[in-house]
């Protein structure tokens, strides 16, 4: 059924509905007229969903990277990349982010905060797109209904309950994932895996090098590497459905998506910032060797903002590049933005950085310190943070264990894991009071 047929449908079902109402008046409905009104109320519903979703799917088409007006791709002189999956592709057209080369061989994108992992699917990749999460994981608790509905889940399905999300699928969550993330707005950095394992070389120390005569050697100025080394950690997320929800619900492939996008970003940034590297946890920037700690002060004093323009001054003495964001909790920020002077009036920020972002996040503790009430705000070049992801979003349906209460449960699986390139560009500020 296209667009102008399910409109037209539609159509027809709003009057056949409205003539029943009309019909039955303040009655109620017989049974003929109540089973035909429920069968008239789903179909509408599939139907508007379908609506959405394809409109949905029209927004993804507009800002995809388009064909040059002359009429010429240059996607066979475009390197390519295994970003997503595994799925082997062409690097798209326009990409402006940085490349590296993994061990085996393969050309890696690394994706900042305004790229993409959508862009990344090779052309004409529609795999349960039509569907939308909502659709796929309806059928797959509750068995396919049409034929879309059969072949993502033809495609998809490894096991008994599970199943990796088609790729399209999947792309959205992660992307909405990662748009909600603080640490990727700060500046961190995607590396996708296509294996467990993934190593990339990073800079402990500089070479010097120096002036030299005619004829006189070399001085010698070596570098420190190191390898960094990012393995895959599992995360998982159990969401309850009602069966009535799943099967009648118009916007759940909506809610279902940001659900999981919003616990994903939260539990990404606690272990970007702060994972202890213990329980399968990644290690967060907090807690790697390297990374610069300072002690924060009372915000409320005279000297509130030092302990920042010292963080930065020490980073400055480190090369560490630009600052791109300060994160805190939104206690902290609130007593900064509440900061005055002896009149009551707003205190500016010193011009060093006024124009650093300063991002809150719930994920920051607030009872740190002797007198549990503290909290540490964390700054730097984000760019030197990158996050490996393993891009396959693998969920299981537990049709049984809630069914006593009519729900289905759905365990969503992501992969990932954190590391500094150069620790020395981060800094960590403790103790900050209200």
């Amino acid at each position: 059924m296209n667009r102008h047929q399910r409109r037209a449908r539609l159509k027809a079902i709003r009057t056949e509905m409205g003539e029943i109402q009309q019909r039955t008046g303040d009655a109620a409905f017989s049974a003929e007229d109540q089973a035909r009104w429920n069968t008239l109320s789903t179909e509408a519903t599939e139907l508007n969903a379908r609506e959405d979703r394809e409109a949905e799917l029209d927004e993804l088409d507009r800002r995809a990277a388009g064909t040059p007006l002359n009429g010429e791709d240059d996607a066979a002189r475009r390197p390519e990349v295994r970003a997503f999956g595994g799925i082997s592709t062409r690097l798209p057209q326009g990409f402006d982010g940085a490349t590296m080369r993994a061990q085996d061989g393969t050309l890696v994108p690394v994706l900042e905060h305004r790229h993409r992992f959508a862009d990344f699917l090779p052309a004409g990749e529609q795999r349960g797109a039509e569907i939308g999460l909502g659709g796929f994981l309806r059928a797959m608790a509750m068995g396919p209904r049409n034929d879309a509905e059969r072949r993502a889940l033809a495609e998809a399905t490894i096991g008994t309950g599970g199943a990796l999300v088609p790729a399209p699928l999947a792309a959205e969550v992660i992307d909405l994932l990662r748009a909600r993330s603080v640490a990727f707005r700060a500046g961190a950095r995607t590396i996708p895996m296509t294996s467990q394992t993934l190593d990339f070389a990073r800079v402990v120390a500089d070479p010097v090098g120096g002036w030299r005569a005619e004829n006189a050697p070399i001085a010698e100025g070596q570098p420190a590497f190191d390898r960094v080394r990012l393995v895959a950690k599992s995360w998982a997320l159990l969401v309850k459905v009602s069966r009535e929800l799943l099967e009648d619900g118009q916007n759940t492939d909506a809610q279902l998506r940001g659900v999981i996008a919003r616990a994903g970003a939260a539990a990404l940034d606690q272990a970007i910032l702060f994972g202890t590297g213990t329980n399968n946890q990644p290690l967060g920037i907090r807690n790697q060797p390297g990374v610069i700690k300072l002690d924060g002060m009372d915000f409320a004093s005279p000297a509130g903002w030092a302990s920042v323009l010292d963080a930065v001054s020490t980073l400055e003495m480190a090369d560490a590049g630009d600052i791109t964001a300060m994160v805190a909790h939104p206690r902290t920020a609130r007593s900064i933005y509440g900061m005055a002077d002896t009149t009551g009036q707003p205190l500016q920020m010193p011009r060093r950085i006024v124009d650093v972002p300063l991002l809150t996040s719930t994920a920051v503790p607030i009872t740190e310190g002797t007198s549990a009430d503290t909290s540490p705000m964390i700054l730097g070049d984000w760019r030197e943070v990158f996050v490996g992801m393993r891009t396959e979003l693998q969920i299981s349906v537990l049709q049984e264990r809630f069914a006593d209460n009519g729900q289905v449960a759905f365990v969503a699986w992501l992969r990932a894991d954190v590391a500094l390139a150069r620790a020395n560009t981060m800094a960590v500020l403790e103790g900050f009071g209200e």
